[in-house]
């Protein structure tokens, strides 16, 4: 592709050529129709002053008067001419500076009351222009007589020489000086795109760049810069999404890593011993259970959080969801003996994606079930406001978390104990859930209230 900045330099040079030819072309016109319709303005007045003059002198006795009035017409060698002919083609009198050479005829006969305009070859060898008009004289032995009048038109063809060579200089310099500005004009009109260009030039990728939409660019621009800053949001949210996983993948494998080595290293030197090979094992395996189970909830952040996962809105129960997912964590909290109860009206019917609202609920509780003391218990329930919403409490006691605390409950790998994850948590539950209910269009919101860690998600649209 050629460059912008010639293609719009060489476009307004051809279209500001064309207009100034253009306007030579209608100038030079115009004035070429001026000089001649003044020149023949005239002949036509001097035709009429010698058709009035020969009117109302009818002998040619009387022409030393016409002289007098119309020197011009007395000296050889000038430049003016006229000559009367007769109904029969005679020549009945014609101007002495025509040296008694006649003038030519006009290619047709004029009408009466209608003069005729018609270039010649005057009687000196120059070119001439002539006006041709039929005479009626109220003289008894005269007829109809044809009068030529003529001019030698030289004069005025050299001053529509000068004006030509000088509309053609003009035009020629406003030419240039049009390229000229042209040139500059797009030069200075692209210099904001061209900075523009820099900028975006000297980005590493290391850093996202501040707005670019905030570019003081002319308003043509705006809308592309919105969309080029709309695309590096999106582009460097990307990246940081992969530093993010790639350095939480890094973060969450180190430890499982070293545990399933040391178990390796203590198996390896104690080869007889069967019972600590078994838990080496044992070990080893609950280390990759944790990794596996670290590295499926980081994808399906990372499928979320870059809008890859699209919900599926159904029809479900609510509170028959909540009954099923009690019912599969009552082994998991019998062990820690915690207690449900779930204060859930019966066909509470929302709309909602089933798969993602049922592992957003279910982490909830599971978190709940770790982190609240052996032998509490864990309040479930619903609210519904007058536009039909429905908002979902989740309680449980947290006696060890603090207000500050709030403010990293639901980052990735944050635990309060630094004491790292089981197989069975691997501090990524809220996170998914803060993530999964994004996707949903829903809040998730913590509250710590008198040492109980209150959980809220709304607003669940009733069918």
């Amino acid at each position: 592709m050629p460059s912008l900045q010639r293609r719009l330099a060489i476009e307004l040079s051809v279209a500001l050529g064309l207009i100034l030819v253009l306007l030579f072309l209608v100038l030079d016109r115009l004035v070429d129709n001026e000089l001649y319709a003044r020149m023949d303005a005239g002949l036509l007045e001097r035709s009429r002053t010698i058709a009035a003059f020969l009117d109302a002198h009818p002998e040619p006795r009387e022409l030393d008067e016409l002289a007098r009035l119309l020197p011009e017409y007395e000296m050889p060698g000038h430049t003016d001419f006229f000559e009367v002919w007769n109904a029969d083609g005679s020549s009945r009198l014609r101007s002495p500076s025509s040296s008694g050479r006649s003038l030519a005829r006009p290619p047709q006969r004029p009408a009466a009351g209608k003069p005729t305009y018609f270039d010649m070859i005057l009687p000196d060898g120059h070119s001439g222009r002539a006006v041709a008009t039929m005479l009626e004289s109220h003289a008894a032995d005269a007829g109809r007589k044809l009068l030529v009048v003529a001019t030698e038109r030289e004069p005025h063809d050299r001053l529509e020489r000068r004006i030509h060579y000088t509309l053609l200089g003009g035009i020629a310099l406003a030419l240039v000086l049009a390229v000229l500005i042209a040139l500059l004009a797009v030069r200075r009109g692209l210099t904001p795109l061209l900075r523009f260009g820099e900028r975006i030039a000297g980005l590493d990728g290391t850093q996202p760049p501040a707005k670019i939409a905030d570019e003081p660019l002319p308003r043509e621009l705006e809308p592309f810069a919105r969309a080029l800053g709309s695309a590096f949001d999106k582009l460097y949210a990307t990246i940081e999404r992969e530093r993010r996983f790639s350095r939480d993948v890094a973060h969450e494998l180190r430890t499982p890593l070293t545990e399933i080595r040391t178990s390796i290293e203590t198996a390896a030197r104690e080869p007889a011993d069967q019972a600590g090979t078994r838990a080496a094992f044992a070990a080893s395996v609950d280390a990759v259970e944790r990794m596996q189970r670290a590295i499926d909830a980081l994808l399906m952040l990372a499928r979320h959080e870059a809008g890859l996962a699209r919900p599926a809105l159904d029809p479900l129960d609510l509170s028959a969801l909540l009954g099923n997912l009690l019912d599969a964590l009552q082994v998991l909290a019998r062990e820690r003996d915690i207690r449900f109860a779930c204060a859930c009206p019966p066909d509470l019917w929302i709309r909602s994606d089933v798969g993602s609202l049922e592992r957003i609920v279910s982490n909830l509780l599971r978190n709940a079930i770790e982190y609240a003391p052996a032998g509490s218990r864990v309040d479930i329930g619903v609210d519904v406001a007058d536009n039909g919403d429905i908002a979902l409490h989740i309680a449980n006691p947290a006696p060890n978390l603090s207000a500050e605390d709030l403010g990293h409950v639901g980052q990735r790998f944050w635990r309060k104990s630094p004491s790292g994850g089981t197989a069975a948590h691997a501090g990524l539950g809220l996170a998914l859930a803060l993530a999964l209910a994004h996707s949903l269009g829903l809040e998730l919101q913590f509250a710590l209230q008198r040492d109980i860690f209150r959980v809220k998600l709304s607003p669940l649209k009733a069918l």
